[in-house]
């Protein structure tokens, strides 16, 4: 298996580190080292570059994130002004924008969707404003960990609600499986930016280019002897340290193997950083959608499930309109998703249409022209979007983060406290991880 070309690839031979993996810690280390002149090779095994920060605009002809989306807390954010002075990419105000909701009634017979009342906006409100209030009043020091939904079991459908903008909508996870802990332990301001020119794009535009080999598979590597053999489809490298940025998963489950085998408490602690799934199914109508929705421009919209449609989840999440396109993006996240994952492109696309017609009528589908589904679960070398902590276990990215014997160093979001699950976990470790390997080579 040679790659894109379907011509052998030739490995450079004896570099000082070999990075695994060129998404957003990737490239970043990779960065901090050259600034030091050690020499490094990164090692991809996609056919691009940026792993589940992925920029494109070929499907819809605008840029379309499939994975990082959002600036999160982006006043404190540390790649707000790596996009934003730069790369010199426009910044759109999210937080500034206010959701949309739907519920479902019934009219001689029929259940059709209508906009939610002034008094159902504000019960919805006050749902989500009790479960963030319980959230940080918790004392989890005194108590010990709980998960989200055992903190404030729903009560009601504005309660249900609440609980999957948690979980599902943003996690990736049902809340049941959130740590409360560790959900307290990450940034949250409430400033949130997006990035119409693309947020991946951003990224790695004011990282800057690093040299990349892709289409190489890791499958092994040999830490025993002197120097560190990392064998790959392509064949042997050796080299004095490795940069792992792979998703927790492909670590837990052996599909990268180390010998001899890290330690069992650094496994142990992968095993508790299972990968959550939050996909996208994105759908491009005609110029007229936006007649349906007239004063939606990237406004979220919660829809109530409507009947006969898939009910593992009693609410579904859109985006309306990005940026003012004719465009919109359901966000799916946890069973749903992995349902919806073994499902094809258009099985996908049908059930974010019909939610769609189900609140703005039949019309929505003769103005669909195109549409396309992220499947981060079906991408082997994600296994999903991004790392949860299971309950009572949030200490251990802390654990899994730390290197072994000076040799083996790791980064990615699912390592770093305060940005877990966020982009600014992957470029924070993979600089920490850079500067741990500076220190052991230099020093």
């Amino acid at each position: 298996m040679f790659g894109k070309n379907e011509t052998p690839i030739i490995l450079p031979t004896n570099p000082d580190v070999i990075v695994i993996g060129a998404g957003i810690a990737g490239v970043t280390a990779t960065r901090t080292l050259m600034q030091q002149g050690i020499s490094v090779l990164v090692v991809e095994a996609r056919d691009r570059v940026g792993g589940r920060a992925y920029t494109e605009q070929e499907t819809f002809g605008v840029p379309y994130d499939h994975g990082c989306t959002w600036l999160h807390s982006a006043d404190v954010n540390p790649l707000s002004p790596l996009i934003r002075d730069q790369a010199r990419y426009d910044i759109f105000d999210f937080g500034a924008r206010e959701p949309i909701y739907f519920v479902p009634e019934n009219q001689k017979g029929h259940q059709t969707g209508r906009r939610a009342t002034a008094q159902e906006v504000s019960d919805i409100e006050k749902a989500e404003d009790a479960l963030y209030d319980d959230l940080w009043a918790y004392d989890a020091v005194t108590h010990g960990d709980i998960s989200i939904h055992d903190l404030r079991p729903p009560k009601n459908k504005w309660d249900e609600l609440a609980q999957l903008r948690k979980g599902p909508f943003e996690a990736g996870v049902h809340s049941d499986r959130l740590s409360v802990i560790d959900y307290q332990t990450q940034y949250e301001t409430g400033t949130e930016w997006m990035v119409p020119q693309g947020f991946a794009a951003g990224i790695f535009k004011a990282l800057g280019s690093v040299p990349v080999t892709l289409g190489v598979t890791v499958e092994k590597v040999d830490w025993q002897g002197p120097t560190i053999k990392v064998q790959t489809n392509q064949g042997t490298i050796t080299c004095r340290a490795v940069v792992v940025t792979v998703p927790t998963e492909i670590i837990a489950d052996e599909t990268l193997k180390f010998f001899p085998a890290l330690p069992a408490d650094k496994m142990a602690a992968f095993h508790e950083l299972p990968m959550a799934v939050l996909d996208k199914i994105t759908l491009q109508f005609d110029p007229a959608f936006r007649s349906l929705v007239p004063d939606a421009d990237t406004n979220e919209a919660y829809i109530e499930a409507p009947e006969g449609m898939n009910q593992i989840d009693s609410w579904h999440s859109h985006l309306l309109c990005p940026f003012g396109q004719a465009m919109s993006t359901m966000f799916v996240g946890g069973q749903l998703a992995r349902d919806i994952s073994a499902d094809s492109q258009e099985a996908a696309k049908d059930f974010a249409l019909s939610s769609l017609a189900s609140v703005l009528g039949s019309d929505v589908k003769k103005l669909f022209r195109k549409g396309h589904a992220t499947k981060w679960l079906a991408d082997t070398f994600a296994s999903g979007g991004y790392a949860y902590s299971n309950v009572g276990k949030n200490h251990l990215r802390e654990t899994a983060r730390r290197p072994v014997a000076e040799r083996l160093f790791f980064a990615g979001e699912a390592l770093h406290g305060k940005w877990a699950t966020m982009a600014p976990g992957a470029y924070l470790t993979g600089q920490q991880a850079a500067n741990e390997i500076i220190d052991a080579l230099i020093s």
